[in-house]
């Protein structure tokens, strides 16, 4: 799918990158002509977020995230650019539809979906719904109570379903593609749901994505059948109850995961309504990526019989990165849904509100599993947690933990922690380290000029009256340098943000968001002009030095004077002699 680039520009135009940033980040605050605050893309307690209104950009100085107002929505919401303007559209009333009507897949998927909703809410209310509401009544569950929630039932037969969509004239191969209909033996189509209670999914918009169906029957297998990820549904980015969770998970500053459907369910009708559950994958990052947005805490609650440890080393990794706090609060006995209905939501509060962190979690299971064991590989098992922690405070405070509770000496625990973990850092350092490239002089040279005309867009008519972009050898200033060519043939100007429009990663991406670091840190430079010809006069400079060495080694290889060549030359010598005299004159240049 392509979207017209006029499009991107109407939308372009009624968008503010400082709006679209205040939704998503309370911290952001006002301070001078930009606005700072704590960056939504890596954990930090010092602001280094900084959103310019001049330019339309944003860029961190922490994790060097940088770009416009679309590569921003992008990153918050885990999705692709033309998802993205396509979310800035609807922020400001603009429909995107696709430049081409055979690309309309994702409409499809949306109308099958609304059917099957419709179908599987008018069955649960008819005759043959009543197993599914006896079911429902036997877990002390009504339809009334479970209204916003939009459970319906897949009846007991072969092609219902496939029959309805098949008489609305849907597209039963997109229906098979996202897993509600199946292809049968005999070459027709039969529903891939049949028998089972269906809990619709939903996306943060309210509108439906997906399916999970469970069996009424507890005997027959699998217990859930859920929809495969499809365009719309990407299970590792979906938080089921999100839509209706979101506002109390603001209100209350705190998200509370579960494991399952009804878990989340018997939450909210119980009145704790900041419930939400991932679709049968542990927390991932994405989902840590928007609830970060929303809340400042994240509580893990367990079953009684779920041990969560390798929930708790993920979720150690994961939160470091995000400014967010994990915590891990654990059952006494059965699981939330059981818990709360039969014990009140005073009393699971009550556990929730005495959650610990991951790693307090973690060092208390490893403590209660290995007594009687020989205390050094109580210590490795220990010392493994807690070389997962990024702040060198927090493992200062652990290591004290470990050394009282095994009392043991603190001063020789820290000693053989830092002893343990010495060889590991070192291998994972020589594993990871990237060596910089050093860029040769020509390169370093384009790269600054493109750089000014990125800071100063004035001079873009400059640049391309002076230099095309084919004889630039470095990829990655060619490709920018295209890029400027292209922006400004459209609109005889060059607007800076629009760039990120051609690079949404990589090299170019690199180099954008290191020109975004400089402009938030340095100030105006006094004669953007005069700098610009400085480096147009190395650059030629270094041509004319170039084409001399070239001549030079033909004279040689001729074997002899070579009139031609040396006329050559000193038509060079004189344009370069020139040039030095200039930047001399200019104060630029040092001759020795």
């Amino acid at each position: 799918m392509t979207i017209p680039k006029d499009k991107i520009d109407y939308i372009r135009e009624r968008i503010r990158i400082e709006d679209i940033a205040s939704r998503y980040i309370p911290s952001l605050k006002k301070k001078g002509k930009n606005y700072i605050g704590l960056c939504p893309f890596h954990k930090e307690n010092t602001p280094s977020f900084v959103v310019s209104p001049d330019k339309q950009i944003f860029h961190c100085f922490g994790c060097n995230a940088g770009g416009n107002v679309f590569t921003l929505i992008s990153k918050l919401e885990n999705i692709s650019f033309i998802d993205s303007v396509k979310k800035a559209g609807e922020m400001v009333g603009v429909i995107v539809s696709d430049e081409k009507n055979e690309d309309d897949s994702y409409e499809k998927i949306k109308k099958i979906n609304l059917h099957a909703l419709k179908f599987y809410k008018e069955f649960i209310v008819s005759e043959a719904g009543t197993p599914a509401v006896k079911y429902l009544e036997k877990r002390g569950l009504t339809l009334d109570k479970l209204s916003q929630f939009h459970i319906g039932y897949a009846p007991d037969e072969w092609d219902r379903f496939s029959l309805l969509l098949k008489k609305y004239g849907q597209d039963l191969s997109i229906a098979e593609k996202i897993g509600l209909v199946s292809k049968s033996s005999r070459g027709g189509y039969i529903d891939k749901f049949r028998h089972r209670l269906m809990f619709p999914i939903f996306d943060r918009n309210g509108n439906v994505i997906a399916f999970g169906g469970r069996v009424i029957d507890d005997n027959l297998q699998p217990k859930y059948l859920n929809s495969p990820e499809s365009p719309v549904f990407q299970k590792r980015s979906i938080l089921y109850g999100l839509h209706l969770a979101a506002n109390e998970i603001k209100e209350s500053d705190r998200a509370i995961i579960v494991e399952g459907y009804l878990d989340v369910i018997g939450c909210h009708i119980n009145g704790i309504q900041n419930v939400v559950a991932p679709l049968g994958t542990s927390l991932t990052e994405n989902h840590v990526k928007i609830l970060s947005q929303l809340c400042s805490e994240i509580v893990l609650l367990f079953d009684s019989d779920s041990a969560g440890m390798r929930a708790a080393a993920r979720s150690i990794e994961i939160s470091q990165d995000f400014n967010i706090n994990v915590k891990i609060a654990i059952l006494p006995e059965g699981d939330p849904f059981d818990f709360v209905m039969s014990r009140g939501p005073r009393e699971l509060m009550i556990i929730i509100d005495k959650a610990i962190a991951p790693v307090d979690f973690q060092i208390g299971n490893i403590i209660k599993n290995t007594r009687g064991l020989d205390k050094v590989v109580i210590l490795k098992k220990l010392f493994d947690v807690i070389k997962r922690v990024k702040f060198e405070t927090k493992r200062f405070e652990y290591i004290k933990k470990v050394a009282e509770i095994l009392r043991l000496n603190e001063e020789a625990v820290r000693s053989d922690f830092y002893n343990y973990i010495k060889n590991d850092s070192i291998t994972i350092l020589k594993k990871n380290e990237e060596i910089p490239k050093q860029l040769n002089s020509e390169t370093k040279l384009y790269r600054d000029l493109l750089e000014l005309v990125l800071l100063y867009p004035e001079l873009a008519e400059n640049l391309l009256l002076d230099f095309s972009p084919e004889e630039i050898k470095d990829d990655v200033s060619r490709n920018i340098m295209r890029a400027i060519s292209d922006l400004y043939a459209k609109e005889n100007k060059l607007q800076t943000d629009k760039i990120f429009d051609f690079f949404q990663k990589g090299s170019e991406m690199d180099f954008l968001s290191r020109v975004l670091k400089k402009y938030s840190e340095s100030g105006n430079i006094e004669d953007p002009n005069a700098a610009y010809t400085e480096i147009y006069v190395k650059l030629k400079l270094h041509s004319i030095d170039t084409k001399i060495t070239e001549y030079t080694e033909r004279m040689k290889n001729s074997g002899g004077d070579n009139l031609e060549y040396l006329a050559e030359i000193e038509i060079l010598r004189r344009e370069k002699e020139k040039l030095v005299n200039y930047m001399y004159n200019r104060g630029s240049l040092k001759v020795t």
